[in-house]
């Protein structure tokens, strides 16, 4: 039973401890054609700022948070009683989950961030805390604990695709892009990463089938998770989210990020990114939790047995039952470090100038996390309202979720940037009731524009 604690308690930890408190490389799509906004080189290395030098305000030059999902919404998962109180809707739920549904949860704040123009380069360096959860899940899962295993009856359901990849950590960035000639620009960014929690479904299999004439539920599992967190978390032993984890120097992993911009002539232009190639080794505070090829069978469970029972008899007797089932699930604990990949991204994209302060793109991000290809479509109108003042506005396809419609705008005060900008604007007020939601924010300082022979290739 602790195993299980341990595992539950590891996912929410990273969840609920962090998210709030800690705003991954950027993936916000309306940001990514805002290219007079310096954090734009997040999601392509070789966008170049137009600015001799920049350092963002600590902690304040990129805050990103988003949330995603494929399935139920969350106001579709309650309903509000008359006395206003919430109850999960079990109907509701059963009615709107899809096949293959995945949940994401990401956020990023930048500590320092600063760059600099030095001949026909520009080079950049940050340090980030990340957190970046995936988890999958199946309609079938979901429907047997809603409904049980009669509508299976003589049916054997498999709990594929079920997954979870959670990671809290850490990346010092060193990039560098050149402004090669007048039509290409190349970046490159290399990163230094050190885990600090992680909790991983290398393997998860489950098959569950019901007899026809008995209704026994027959589970047959093989199963690796892998784990990474300070033993502190669990034991209570006076565990300190400074000292013992915040400071402390993580598990080590790299990362790459590359990119391009081709200007082929005075309107058209196109950029292409491959962002997160690389891995981290968690070597510390690791625990396996596994089972292999374990079957056992459950014969339900007789009512008579609760007959004549008190309130608190009736409580032990089902926290015994629950206790013995988890049991048999015989999950061994083991302590071997492992390697996980960084979810790799594929940005393409498309620009047309339609004026000196009017451009219209097209962009495509591509990312494959367990197996599943996850793209996400956007299309942007960006217009130079004021030299100094820029806004665009957006439409983006992503996670079976087609009502996004994104703004964004930054206003230089010299030498001081601010922006903001979201992929779904209705996600920022009503963030329940949507599939998609993120938003992006900072300030930077900036000085003076650089002066070059050569016209840098922007995409604004």
């Amino acid at each position: 039973m602790k195993k299980i604690n341990r595992i539950f308690l590891l996912f929410v930890g990273l969840m609920m401890v962090f998210l709030p408190q800690q705003s991954k490389a950027q993936y916000d799509m309306t940001l990514y054609h805002m290219t007079p906004v310096i954090q734009s080189n997040l999601s392509n290395p070789a966008f170049i700022p137009e600015y001799s030098y920049h350092f963002g305000v600590p902690g304040l030059s990129s805050v990103y948070a988003q949330m995603g999902t494929s399935g139920v919404r969350f106001n579709q998962m309650f309903t509000r009683r008359s006395d206003d109180s919430l109850v999960i809707d079990f109907d509701n739920i059963s009615k709107n989950i899809k096949d293959k549904n995945n949940i994401t949860l990401r956020s990023s704040i930048q500590w320092l961030n600063g760059g600099m123009k030095w001949k026909d380069y520009y080079f950049t360096f940050s340090v980030s805390e990340h957190i970046d959860a995936n988890m999958f899940y199946s309609d079938d899962l979901i429907n047997l604990g809603i409904n049980g295993n009669a509508p299976y009856v003589g049916q054997t359901i498999s709990v594929d695709p079920t997954f979870l990849k959670a990671t809290h950590y850490r990346e010092y960035a060193f990039g560098a892009a050149w402004d090669f000639d007048q039509q290409w620009n190349f970046g490159a960014r290399a990163k230094m990463l050190f885990g600090k929690s992680n909790i991983y479904t290398k393997t998860l299999d489950a098959n569950l089938t019901t007899a026809e004439n008995t209704y026994y539920l027959t589970t047959e599992t093989n199963m690796l998770i892998n784990t990474s967190a300070p033993k502190s978390w669990f034991d209570g032993s006076g565990f300190s989210l400074g000292s013992d984890y915040l400071f402390y120097g993580g598990s080590f992993g790299l990362g790459f990020d590359l990119g391009a911009t081709y200007k082929l002539d005075e309107t058209f232009s196109f950029s292409a990114s491959v962002l997160d190639l690389g891995y981290m080794k968690f070597d510390r505070n690791f625990v396996n939790y596994s089972n292999s090829n374990n079957i056992w069978t459950f014969e339900g469970i007789d009512p008579r047995q609760f007959e004549e029972l008190t309130d608190d008899q009736i409580t032990d007797r089902i926290e015994e039952i629950r206790d013995s089932l988890i049991n048999r699930f015989d999950i061994a604990e083991s302590w071997t470090s492992y390697t996980i990949p960084m979810t790799a991204k594929i940005y393409l994209s498309a620009s047309y100038k339609l004026s000196d302060i009017e451009t219209v793109s097209a962009a495509l991000r591509s990312e494959i996390v367990n197996k599943t290809w996850r793209p996400t479509f956007t299309a942007s109108y960006y217009r130079q309202l004021l030299p100094e003042l820029g806004v665009i506005g957006a439409y983006t396809v992503t996670n079976r979720s087609f009502a996004n419609f994104g703004l964004g705008a930054y206003y230089n005060i010299k030498p001081v940037q601010i922006y903001i900008v979201t992929d779904n604007i209705i996600g920022v007020f009503v963030p329940d009731a949507v599939r998609y939601a993120n938003i992006h924010f900072g300030i930077n300082i900036f000085l003076p524009e650089a002066k070059t022979g050569r016209t840098l290739i922007n995409l604004d």
